[in-house]
């Protein structure tokens, strides 16, 4: 029999936890879309860049375009749009012009400067995989669902604000790294309790609760029942990350206004990203207040005696992964390559900024153009995707292996200029036209990725599998960084990692399309044999 998770809710007490819901992704998407995407990167790359040449044996060799004639002026650093900054060398007798890279740098420890942030969020997220596991079980019992969403939601907000210390000392590099942990590991353990709220309200949803009156009634089939969940869950989905990429957009377009005036004011350029990654944290703080008084508690059963439910989480999650195994394995398939796909895309927007900035030459202006384009066509492709689907009836895993096949044509795009040197993100304007592509597919898959996720959670364990979810979700990803940190320090250049980010999104789409999640999604809502109950007391085991 099929039923409710939790009594039916009155519509108006969810209607207003809905705009709660859709409010604290407009707060805290500011992070990731605007301080983690643009400026973090930008100040803490160019820092650990200075921090490095102060210690390399010789100086940094002066800027062509600061002498007096950019034509003849040799043995100086001028940016080759599509190669980076080089060391141009004009023959005195000839003139012919010659490149050469620069010479390899070094922060304490050997690291190269620019594999410093990749290597940062790698580290971040290895910690985010203790922490969401070791909290994700807290969501299930008593008020901590709501007290977690809380408490790490302004510890990560408070981290943002403090970057606008950074630009005080190229030194202080290392400290934008902690800030990178403190504030990414907060976010992703605060959205983990705010992911686990989404299911309890698609459950009061009216469709959801309409569906499961007929099939109380025997007037509809699991079938129904199914497709009203899957409604409900591409419904509320699509608007949270509609809304989320709308303040992050908002919050975005504010920070660069700051840069245009700092830039005219004469401010550095390490002053004007502090200045705007801080913003985000203030924005953050700003709109999770209104969010977390709309938020109810959603409190759960009485936490176990004599148990420790740090640990719980461990355990939990254990028995869970353990009878997803046996009795719907696809589902751990699904986890997988959900694992390797959010990983691929999240990476493409962290490694796209330094790309630019790195290889093709654009300056704090353009970026900041470059990154508004992103979320301003992510909103609008995540409410387009979900009116064709609509329309068309897809399944939520058919609209996102769409997704996932054209987000692959942004690094196929860049692996052409491997073999040519006039096209293959080889200029700005390349760029600009796949910014408005990638945004298009890109809120969508998030979206998408983030419904059929929740399809596939056995009741009573929202928690646990959002803990899961975290690990790659809200850019949260560890091994594209990893990647990319490796392919810098090693060759200096980070065109090679679009191999690796072609191979994330193609693969898991082909599987993805084959893979068959139906039954694991029935099984989860207890509508094939109560397989969802039999995995409740297989975790309740682990207590």
């Amino acid at each position: 029999r099929v039923v409710a998770m939790t009594p039916a809710k009155d519509p108006d007490a969810l209607r207003r936890e809905l705009v709660g819901w859709y409010l604290y992704d407009f707060a805290n998407s500011a992070f990731f879309q605007s301080a983690m995407t643009v400026f973090v990167p930008l100040l803490v790359d160019d820092l650990a860049n200075t921090f490095a040449w102060s210690r390399h044996g010789t100086s940094r060799p002066e800027s062509c375009a600061s002498l007096d004639d950019d034509a003849v002026q040799t043995n100086c650093v001028k940016c080759v749009e599509g190669d980076g900054a080089q060391i141009r060398f004009v023959d005195p007798v000839s003139g012919a012009v010659t490149y050469s890279d620069l010479p390899s740098l070094e922060l304490p420890g050997g690291i190269n400067p620019t594999s410093f942030i990749f290597t940062m969020i790698s580290i971040s997220v290895l910690f985010q995989a203790i922490v969401f596991i070791s909290v994700g079980s807290l969501g299930d019992y008593g008020n901590y669902r709501r007290r977690g969403l809380v408490f790490a939601s302004t510890l990560g907000a408070v981290a943002c604000v403090l970057f606008v210390v950074l630009p005080s000392s190229a030194s202080l590099y290392w400290l934008g790294g902690l800030l990178i942990m403190v504030s990414n590991i907060s976010l992703g353990v605060s959205v983990v309790f705010y992911n686990s709220y989404l299911p309890l309200m698609v459950e009061d949803s009216a469709l959801v609760v309409g569906a499961l009156k007929g099939y109380n009634e025997g007037m509809l089939g699991d079938d129904e029942v199914y497709k009203a969940r899957e409604a409900a869950n591409s419904e509320y989905s699509s608007k949270g990350q509609m809304w989320g990429y709308v303040g992050g957009t908002t919050c975005l377009v504010l920070s660069v206004v700051v840069v245009f005036v700092c830039s005219v004011l004469g401010a550095s350029d390490w002053w004007s990203y502090g200045i705007a990654a801080s913003m985000s944290g203030f924005w953050w703080l700003a709109f999770s207040a209104p969010a977390f008084k709309r938020l109810p508690e959603r409190p759960g059963p009485p936490p176990p005696k004599d148990v420790n439910l740090f640990l719980q989480g461990w355990l939990r999650t254990g028995a869970l992964l353990k009878h997803l195994h046996r009795v719907s394995p696809n589902t751990n398939v699904f986890l997988l390559l959900f694992f390797v796909f959010s990983d691929g895309y999240a990476t493409i927007a962290t490694v796209s900024v330094l790309f630019a900035s790195r290889e093709l030459c654009m300056g704090a202006l353009e970026l900041s153009a470059l990154a508004v384009i992103v979320p301003l066509f992510a909103a609008v492709g995540g409410y387009a995707w979900h009116a064709a689907q609509v329309k068309t009836g897809w399944s939520s895993k058919f609209v996102l292996v769409l997704n996932l096949m054209f987000l692959a044509i942004l690094p196929l795009w860049g692996c052409v200029g491997f073999f040519t040197t006039a096209i293959g993100l080889r200029k700005p304007v390349e760029l600009y036209v796949l910014a408005v592509w990638f945004g298009m597919c890109l809120g969508s898959a998030q979206a998408f990725g983030r419904a059929v996720f929740s399809e596939l959670i056995p009741k009573g364990h929202e928690a646990d599998m959002f803990a899961l979810f975290e690990i790659t979700d809200k850019g949260s990803s560890w091994m594209g960084p990893l990647i990319a940190a490796s392919v810098v320090q090693t060759t200096g250049k980070i065109r090679p990692v679009l191999i690796y980010l072609l191979c994330a999104m193609v693969l898991p789409g082909g599987l993805l399309y084959a893979l068959d999640l139906e039954p694991s999604i029935k099984a989860a809502k207890g509508d094939a044999g109560g397989g969802a109950k039999d995995g409740a007391e297989d975790a309740e085991d682990a207590e």
